[in-house]
C-alpha cells in the first residue's frame, strides 16, 4: 500500500452506500415517476419541445441507476476508491454545470437543486472528515 495513500474510515463507504441509494431513488423519480417529476419537481415548460424534454430528464434518470449502483459497489467492494470518489462527484457536477450554463440557461423551476446542494455538501464534508481522520493517525502514530 502507498504510505500517503488515504485511508477509508467506516463512516465514509457507509456515506459512499447511502449516496448510492439516493441515486438509485432519483433514477426511480427521473424514469419510472418522470411525468411526475417533470410537472412538480423540475417543473418543465411545456410550451415546446415536451417530447424532448421528457426523453432527456428520463435519460438522465437511467444514468443515475448506473452511479447509484456504481456508488454501491463502491462502498462495498472498492472502499478505498471512496476518498478518491468523494471530492470529484461535487467537482464534475460543477464543471458540467459551469460548461452547459454557457450554451444553455434553464427555465424550469430545477426543483431538485436543493436536494443535489445537500448530496453535494455531504460528499465534501464526508471527504473532509476523511482527510481529519488520516491527519490525526498519521499524528498519533509518529
Amino acid at each position: 500500500m502507498v504510505r500517503n495513500a488515504l485511508t477509508c474510515p467506516k463512516f465514509a463507504w457507509i456515506i459512499m452506500l447511502g449516496l448510492g441509494g439516493i441515486d438509485l431513488v432519483r433514477g426511480f423519480v427521473h424514469t419510472v415517476l418522470l411525468e411526475y417529476a417533470a410537472i412538480n419537481i423540475f417543473v418543465l415548460d411545456f410550451s415546446g419541445g415536451v417530447d424532448n424534454q421528457m426523453f432527456l430528464l428520463g435519460i438522465f434518470g437511467i444514468s443515475n441507476y448506473l452511479t447509484g449502483i456504481l456508488y454501491i459497489l463502491i462502498g462495498l467492494k472498492a472502499r478505498a476508491l471512496v476518498p478518491i470518489i468523494l471530492p470529484i462527484i461535487p467537482a464534475l457536477y460543477f464543471l458540467g454545470n459551469a460548461i452547459i450554463t454557457r450554451v444553455a440557461t434553464p427555465t424550469a423551476h430545477l426543483g431538485g437543486g436543493p436536494y443535489m446542494l445537500i448530496y453535494f455538501a455531504l460528499c465534501i464534508m464526508t471527504f473532509l472528515a476523511i482527510l481529519v481522520v488520516n491527519v490525526t493517525k498519521r499524528t498519533e502514530n509518529k
